[in-house]
């Protein structure tokens, strides 16, 4: 039989384990629950974010409406849909929002008629665009080779690749498919991409907001100080497209080859609702691509795109 005292030993190394057990169980309770609390916390606040962001695109609708009610005809970057939302207190945090115009860029979508045709005046426009950039010109095709159903030309490049994958024979969705192009390391995307957008064919550059390299596709005799002088540091407000030819007489605006058409308008059919939402101390961004068409049988305002934290 042990002495006493070796007994008391044994149950007193008995209860620090079971305090131990106990202490361990208890903590792994309460980190459990606070893991769960902060998952429906979560939750809860992503169903608010996405309430608001609704909210923000009714609002941006509204803003559009608005501004061709005001200034029918035209958008400009000093039209009221330019004019950002200002932070705003809601219950659990705060919302603010922007909108920019998306026909002020060079839509890549343009470079072809169909799925395997190549668009010859948008594809030249495109090479002066590569040449203001100062990048180079094989870029052209390699992004319409990209994009058409029937090329075959650069599949080899792909599928050699330490991550073989095959062109997209398809039209741009997003701009950042371009880092996927041949030829597009990161200094060309980081100058090309805030030039270009992913927009359905047949969109017409707005003038008004157009930046001073996309301006300079109008023409190959355009020349850098006159797409400024038009450009006017951002605040280009024409009503009409004959107004330019008050900065650059004789200028041919408009597409003429093959065939009469236009390439260029003062009015924008798409536009980037940007909406920016903080929830206890949570960030959320939403981005919307709004299309705003005037008249006719398709006239209307309809959200045809929705993004999360990506710019589209």
């Amino acid at each position: 039989m042990k002495p006493l005292r070796s007994q008391r030993g044994v149950a007193l190394i008995v209860a620090l384990l079971v305090v131990a057990l106990a202490t361990v169980l208890i903590a792994g309770l309460l980190d459990r629950g606070e893991l769960n609390l902060a998952r429906v916390r979560n939750q809860l606040r992503e169903a608010q974010a996405q309430a608001y962001a609704q909210g923000l695109e009714a609002y941006a609708a509204r803003v559009l409406a608005q501004a061709q009610a005001s200034e029918p005809g035209y958008d400009a970057n000093t039209s009221p849909w330019a004019v950002p939302l200002p932070s705003t207190p809601v219950p659990g945090g705060e919302i603010s929002a922007t909108m920019r115009d998306r026909n002020g860029c060079f839509n890549l979508n343009n470079l072809l008629d169909d799925p395997s045709q190549i668009d010859a005046v948008w594809q030249q426009k495109f090479v002066r665009l590569l040449q203001v950039l100062k990048l180079d010109e094989g870029l052209a095709k390699a992004i319409t080779n990209w994009m058409r159903s029937a090329s075959m030309t650069d599949d080899g490049f792909y599928l050699q690749q330490d991550v073989p994958y095959r062109p997209a024979k398809q039209g741009f969705v997003h701009v950042s498919e371009l880092r996927l192009v041949k030829g597009v390391s990161a200094d060309v995307y980081a100058r090309l991409a805030p030039e270009v957008c992913a927009l359905p064919r047949g969109t017409r550059i707005n003038v008004n907001t157009a930046s001073v390299a996309v301006l300079m596709t109008m023409s190959d005799a355009l020349t850098e100080q006159t797409a400024k002088a038009i450009w006017q540091d951002g605040h280009a407000n024409y009503s009409t497209l004959d107004e330019i030819h008050h900065m650059a007489p004789g200028l041919v605006i408009d597409c003429t080859l093959p065939a009469p058409r236009h390439c260029y308008d003062v009015h924008s059919s798409y536009f980037l609702a940007r909406g920016d939402i903080t929830l206890d101390g949570l960030p959320f961004t939403f981005y919307s691509l709004i299309e705003h068409h005037i008249g006719g049988a398709g006239g209307g305002i309809r959200v045809i795109e929705r993004s999360r934290g990506a710019d589209l």
